[in-house]
């Protein structure tokens, strides 16, 4: 019996802490620093996202991290302190499940800050502790592996049973606070032994903990593939002929049945969109529609596709629309008819957009959809 069917028609409100409340009536400017949300900041506004009819909610990164966002983490101990602290946090999951609510986390496994104190140990000029949590070019160089070439992200190694035991303690110990469901960051780079791995731990301290990936293979290259785990080979040859033939999101979100609980749906996403740019709409559209009963198919029954519209990492789907907000509601409506988890990006209540498009190649241009909630609307 599946455990987990309180996930099956969840409504998430998805934020970045840092952006979401820091007690500001006026935003701070959306720049590439900490802008002053907190873990209490997001307690304090529980009432607020219930009250839009979302009885979840995804928080970004909490570790304690060199970026606001959270994805560049120091160390996997502490919280970071611009957000507050353990007590913080277990405040924010004690007050949502009060109020019926969950909580889930986005957690990072594949990638630290190469100023970590873990990093910069494994460095030969340091002494070369715990040197094979990483990956390196060579024994006698530090120069390292880094996260899909950003330059100061090391990937670890998560074939070392070190670090596979080392990362699901620090998810263990979040599924004992009360964490709900966990968001894994980049799975598409981690093996998918580890991930099943962690999935049955923590189901093990919970049996209805929820663990979805984030499997996106988009701006990806072929020169990349030694970075990612695919479960076949059929797969790997099918991503390395993608610059010949289109390369199958579908297809790479199906290989994590029987690793995950679910993924973030990526593919259902790009079926909209298809739709959209093509000015067909989303209305009345029985094409689409069949397209998504087609798309589904693909995946058992009990598979856990979360549907969205956007997020901190996509074009925001008002800009898709051109500003059109008839047709942002209209995907809103029918996105959350279809009986399947839904994550809301915040600030789409408030019709937040950007442009141009994040995907110009501008430093920092995903800051456009990182902008802080407004709290005079």
């Amino acid at each position: 019996m599946d455990k987990a069917l309180w996930f099956d028609n969840i409504r998430i409100y998805h934020l970045l802490i840092d952006r979401f409340n820091g007690g500001w009536q006026t935003p701070p400017k959306s720049e590439n620093i900490f802008c002053g949300g907190t873990l209490q900041g997001v307690t304090d506004k529980l009432d607020y996202i219930k009250e839009l009819g979302f009885n979840a909610v995804m928080l970004s990164p909490i570790f304690a991290s060199a970026n606001y966002h959270g994805y560049h983490t120091l160390n996997f101990d502490d919280v970071d302190p611009h957000l507050g602290t353990w007590e913080d946090y277990q405040r924010l999951l004690d007050t949502a499940h009060d109020k019926g609510m969950k909580i889930i986390c986005d957690f990072v496994p594949n990638h630290c800050w190469y100023q970590a104190p873990m990093f910069q140990e494994a460095l030969l000029k340091n002494g070369g502790r715990n040197r094979d949590w990483f990956f390196f070019k060579n024994d006698s160089s530090d120069e390292f592996v880094s996260f899909l070439g950003f330059g100061d992200l090391p990937k670890f190694n998560l074939t070392n049973p070190e670090v596979v035991s080392f990362m699901i303690d620090k998810a263990e110990k979040l599924a004992r606070m009360g964490v709900d469901a966990f968001r894994i960051d980049h799975a598409l780079g981690q093996p998918h032994s580890f991930l099943k791995g962690l999935r049955e731990s923590l189901q093990a301290i919970r049996s209805d903990i929820v663990v979805f990936g984030e499997v996106w293979a988009f701006g990806i290259g072929p020169q990349l593939a030694s970075q990612l785990y695919f479960k076949t080979e059929n797969r790997l040859n099918e991503f390395l002929a993608q610059e010949t033939k289109p390369f199958s999101q579908d297809n790479l979100q199906a290989d994590y049945v029987g690793t995950l609980d679910g993924v973030l749906d990526f593919a259902y996403r790009d079926l909209l969109l298809e739709e959209v740019h093509a000015g067909r709409g989303i209305k009345g559209n029985t094409t689409l529609k069949s397209k998504i009963a087609d798309h589904f198919a693909k995946y058992p029954a009990d598979f856990k596709l979360v549907l969205f519209l956007d997020n901190h990492d996509t074009d925001r789907f008002l800009f898709d629309c051109h500003d059109d907000v008839n047709l942002l509601q209209d995907a809103i409506n029918m996105t959350k008819e279809l009986p399947r988890p839904f994550s809301f990006l915040y600030g789409t209540e408030q019709l937040m957009t950007n442009n141009p498009s994040i995907f110009n190649a501008e430093p920092y241009a995903d800051l456009r959809v990182r902008n802080c909630m407004d709290w005079r609307k």
